[in-house]
């Protein structure tokens, strides 16, 4: 089928299925010499171990577990703003998302107090209504599991304070039993825990205090993931300092999610392998070739 003048039939196919229906037989098929792949790094785990009989070419990119790491010295109006955005966008179903929020101590009880409020203003509610900021979850058993999570948080002594457990949803009658969560803000939650090392995709978010530079790139490193960080200080030179030093593919300083589609695109550790974008998807999707003719 043709599905745009100039593609000439049989170079796009699309194929519908489960995984071990659909997916399986592409990355286990000996005519298939290459599979990018984007999703979960447990789904990445079981393609690299079937392709590895063929030696593909693999690109993956896989989950994250976001931090966003906040000096006292920051631009509190626009971090505010911005990190909230950064957290909750798309019911926090971005593999982008921030999903751990670590605040310079000085500054933590009043980010903290003024996080919640935008937070509680971030509305959730159908898609056709304007004022609406977020829907539904993808799906039944995923809004089950993120709000596991956020039990987990309680059962360990966690505070929520604001969101799933505390906060009733506005909908209307038909939309009640949809798969709508509201926006989650927790604190006290240690960084073993399940809540600050899994991803949890969902409208979640953890803030915690920290007390010096190297403690704060420490525990944002300390996580299997390194998709995507934010750092937030008006200091040039701290900026630099801490973006070179978190392990993640892509840092942004001041802001969130400015991307050009030319610049590289993917993880570090268990978020993935290879980059995309630009030359980036030029060179994964092409085999350099070196031929020497003597004359």
């Amino acid at each position: 089928m043709v599905l745009c003048p100039g593609v000439p039939p049989g170079v796009v196919n699309i194929v519908f299925g489960s995984g071990p229906r659909a997916g399986e037989a592409l990355v286990g098929h000996p005519d298939v010499p290459l599979i990018s792949f984007t999703g979960s790094t447990v789904t990445a785990q079981r393609i690299t171990e079937r392709s590895a009989p063929y030696c593909k070419k693999l690109s993956l990119e896989l989950g994250g577990k976001n931090p966003a790491v906040i000096f006292a010295d920051a631009d509190l109006e626009r971090c505010i703003e911005t990190t909230v955005r950064s957290s909750f966008s798309n019911q926090g179903e971005i593999c982008l998302c921030t999903s751990r929020i670590y605040v310079e101590r000085s500054l933590y009880p009043e980010f903290l107090q003024r996080f919640v409020a935008a937070a509680k203003k971030w509305k959730t509610g159908v898609p056709s209504d304007p004022s609406s900021n977020n829907g539904a979850l993808i799906s039944k058993e995923h809004l089950e599991k993120v709000r596991g999570f956020v039990s987990l948080a309680k059962s360990e002594g966690a505070v929520i304070h604001c969101g799933e457990g505390v906060d009733r949803l506005d909908l209307p009658e038909p939309n009640r039993s949809g798969y709508f969560m509201p926006t989650t803000v927790i604190s006290g939650v240690s960084d073993t825990s399940r809540v600050m090392q899994e991803e949890i995709f969902g409208p979640v978010t953890c803030i915690s205090p920290f007390d010096s530079e190297e403690e704060a790139v420490s525990r944002a490193n300390g996580v299997r993931y390194g998709l995507s960080a934010t750092v937030w200080s008006r200091d040039v030179e701290k900026v630099h300092r801490v973006a070179q030093k978190i392990q993640a593919g892509l840092v942004w300083t001041n802001c969130w999610l400015i991307r050009d589609l030319n610049l590289p695109f993917g993880g570090m550790k268990n978020s993935g392998v290879g980059r995309e974008g630009g030359k980036d998807s030029y060179h994964f999707f092409t085999e350099v070739k070196t031929i020497t003719i003597k004359h």
